[in-house]
């Protein structure tokens, strides 16, 4: 299977678990950004019902791996570069975690940066390289991440290397996640 395959049958399990339970996807609103996924006004509350939206043209990383002089591995390129959404509450053997995902453009830019932070400490701690990907639910310091060499997806502490491999593929963790439907209270935002 594919990543792109991957990514898009969670992203419709995902809808569709929602539609069974009769719960609006919601998540929290940037006010300073008009995203695609947004639909709708935003309620007083900050909170805004959304829809996944596919990008017109993928994210672009190249100015972002030449200034690292890093090429980023393909899946997590094409991870980033399918859908505009919201993050995704997933279980992952019985784990609660929330996949990142961007909300449109000017999310976008605030993951490269992070990416971009997230490398240089990888480098100055003389550990592997992982692009992060989401986090624990049970603590917001264990980020599910991707290891730039081998693809593999596990979990780590910041500033620690990977413990722990999910899966061998980017693919593979996706198709295994099953989504979780929440309520609003509980979003990472």
């Amino acid at each position: 299977m594919t990543i792109t395959t991957a990514l898009d049958d969670l992203i419709t399990r995902y809808v569709d678990a929602y539609e069974a339970a009769q719960v609006p996807l919601m998540t929290e609103a940037n006010d300073t950004w008009q995203a695609p996924i947004y639909k709708g006004a935003v309620a007083a509350d900050d909170w805004v019902e959304w829809q996944p939206v596919m990008q017109q043209q993928g994210l672009d990383f190249s100015d972002l791996m030449n200034a690292l002089e890093e090429p980023f591995h393909d899946d997590f390129k094409a991870y980033f570069s399918r859908w505009f959404s919201a993050d995704l509450a997933v279980f992952w053997q019985q784990h609660p975690l929330w996949l990142l995902h961007l909300h449109g453009d000017d999310d976008a830019e605030r993951m490269l940066a992070n990416q971009a932070g997230h490398v240089l400490m990888k480098r100055r701690l003389k550990q592997p390289i992982t692009l992060f990907l989401g986090l624990a639910e049970e603590s917001d310091d264990l980020l599910i991440s991707l290891d730039n060499s081998t693809g593999e997806v596990g979990l780590e502490f910041v500033g620690q290397p990977q413990h722990e491999v999910l899966a061998t593929s980017l693919a593979e963790f996706l198709s295994k996640s099953t989504p979780r439907v929440v309520e609003k209270e509980t979003s990472i935002g």
